[in-house]
């Protein structure tokens, strides 16, 4: 179970449930039907945004690193001192904005995860949609059961 989500795009945020919306019963299946490709769309479109939010936290930290490496270089320059590639590395992951860069980054890769997971979830839906409703067709129409059944029993399975 996912539970209620709460998805933060840019300055959009959206509070989803999709434990409901991914739920099946034979009583709504027509209109399960009628709405999968929507749902479908409309987490396939978040799960895009995300992607979209993810990349740009990167670039985000990407560019304060380079910035920070560039400025560390020029004060140690400046003082004369020699730096190495652990202790500039070590001073750009002491940076406060550096570390809320990557936290930024962790939470954008946590989301679009979960959209991911979620989408692949209704494409899972979406068979056990179809299947629920061709068992439905085949209980609905005992002839079809009958002849099915006679067919697997000349068949031998």
């Amino acid at each position: 179970m996912i539970g209620k989500l709460t998805i933060v795009l840019g300055d959009e945020v959206q509070e989803l449930n999709p434990d409901a919306e991914l739920k099946l019963a034979e009583e709504t299946i027509n209109d399960d039907l009628k709405n999968q490709p929507a749902l479908y769309a409309f987490y396939a479109v978040l799960q895009e945004a995300a992607d979209s939010e993810l990349a740009d936290r990167k670039l985000a930290m990407e560019t304060m690193e380079a910035v920070l490496d560039e400025h560390i270089r020029a004060e140690a320059l400046t003082a004369g001192t020699k730096v190495t590639e652990t202790m500039i590395g070590s001073k750009i992951r002491l940076n406060e904005d550096y570390q809320a860069s990557i936290i930024a980054l962790n939470q954008a890769k946590a989301q679009a995860g979960k959209l991911r997971a979620i989408k692949e979830a209704f494409v899972h839906r979406k068979d056990m949609l179809v299947t629920l409703a061709s068992n439905m067709r085949a209980q609905a129409d005992p002839e079809i059961f009958i002849k099915k059944e006679q067919f697997r029993n000349k068949q031998g399975v």
